[in-house]
C-alpha cells in the first residue's frame, strides 16, 4: 500500500510544477509559500500582458539592423545628387 503522505508530496509536487514550469526542490513550508506566491504573481503579470524572461527584447537586434539600413538609405538619398 503507497504512503499517504508521500502521494500528497507528489502531488503537491506536480501542481507546483504546473504553476512553476520546474519541479521544487523544497516542500518546507515556506519554501511551499514562496512557490505560491511566485505563480500567482506570473499569472498576474500574464493577465497584465507582461513577457517572462526578457522575451521582449529577442528581436531588438533585428530592429536596430533595419533601423540603421534604413538611416543608411536615408542618407545616401540626400547626398545622391552630390555625386550625379
Amino acid at each position: 500500500m503507497a504512503d499517504p503522505s508521500r502521494e500528497a508530496s507528489k502531488r503537491l509536487r506536480a501542481e507546483l510544477a504546473q504553476g512553476l514550469g520546474y519541479y521544487p526542490a523544497s516542500l518546507a513550508l515556506e519554501d511551499v509559500a514562496r512557490y505560491w506566491e511566485q505563480i500567482a504573481d506570473r499569472k498576474a503579470r500574464e493577465e497584465a500582458g507582461i513577457r517572462e524572461g526578457g522575451h521582449e527584447h529577442r528581436w531588438d537586434h533585428l530592429r536596430e539592423q533595419k533601423r540603421r539600413a534604413e538611416v543608411e538609405a536615408r542618407g545616401r538619398a540626400e547626398v545622391a545628387d552630390l555625386y550625379e
